[in-house]
């Protein structure tokens, strides 16, 4: 995997100046790549990862192919932040949502098109294009349920995470085994899916206890451990549930960040939510095992759970 993330930057830069040749499209969404760069790229990553371990032999296309997997999620994230009104932080909450949107739709074609322009054989690439396009679907349907809020148990949340987040993680994965194999791996479904549930639960922490404008709790949304929190409140502590269903507003509760961490703590929301979170990178390690990888590929899968 050496040299992997200067391979895809190489690749993500070369596919917009080829692509976006007018400027006023060009800078901003350069501008929105290198946010990208800044974080790990770990859906292109995974892309590599078993393109190599089931031996494929094109060492040059699959990092434009983990390229495309990386614009895919690049858009999805643009689309979704711009639906969500939150993240304000990345460039492309700082363009007018016009010019956002136009760039998250170039960047969800061009995904596609990476794939096409890569050298595989046409049935394998067509593989992969079909799996970026329902992959992309499966998250749209993901994205509706979230955008509804329309998340009530614990059964519902885990079925919007597999949808979004973590078919998104399969989709990565079998375009680098299709890639390298011609075939679909049922195993890599199962494993890639309980990674990405494991991954979104942790995020979800995080955004529980990140007080600025990704909040879960001021933005009253509907995740694991929030539904957790809702649930085991009580007496005192119900001013959390009469915020989330609307009877109080931002301005009731801005102010209460150290009351609401006490109430976090005591009711064992963060306990409770990493031993879910565990649970799923403990089946990721199983499936892992299962499927029996040589030893550097291996280790290199079990990284993803650290």
């Amino acid at each position: 995997m050496e040299q992997l993330d200067q391979r895809m930057e190489s690749e993500l830069r070369g596919a917009l100046r080829r692509y976006f040749s007018v400027p006023e499209l060009y800078e901003p969404a350069l501008a929105c790549l290198e946010d990208k760069l800044q974080e790990t790229m770990l859906f292109g990553k995974m892309t590599v990862l078993h393109y190599r371990m089931f031996k494929g032999e094109d060492l040059a296309d699959i990092y434009r192919a983990a390229a495309a997997v990386e614009l895919m999620i690049l858009s999805l994230d643009i689309i979704d932040d711009i639906q969500d009104q939150d993240n304000g932080k990345m460039a492309w909450n700082r363009l007018p949502p016009g010019i956002a949107l136009n760039i998250g739709i170039g960047l969800l074609s061009l995904s596609g098109q990476l794939i096409l322009s890569t050298g595989f054989s046409s049935e394998r690439k067509l593989l992969a294009a079909e799996l970026i396009h329902q992959g992309i679907i499966t998250a749209v349907n993901g994205q509706m349920t979230d955008l509804y809020n329309n998340v009530h148990t614990e059964e519902d949340y885990i079925a919007m995470v597999t949808q979004k987040s973590a078919a998104l993680l399969v989709t990565s994965a079998m375009i680098g085994t299709v890639l390298a194999t011609g075939e679909w791996r049922e195993e890599v479904r199962r494993y890639a899916e309980e990674l990405g549930i494991a991954a979104q639960i942790k995020n979800d922490i995080r955004d529980l206890l990140n007080w600025d404008d990704k909040n879960d709790f001021l933005n009253r949304k509907k995740t694991l451990p929030t539904i957790y929190l809702l649930q085991a409140v009580a007496g005192e502590e119900a001013w959390v549930t009469d915020y989330f269903e609307g009877r109080l507003n931002f301005a009731d509760v801005a102010d209460r960040r150290e009351e609401l961490e006490r109430i976090i703590a005591s009711t064992g929301t963060l306990i409770y939510t990493s031993f879910r979170m565990r649970t799923h990178y403990y089946r990721y390690l199983e499936h892992v095992e299962q499927l029996d990888p040589a030893p550097y590929w291996k280790e290199l899968m079990l990284s993803f759970a650290e």
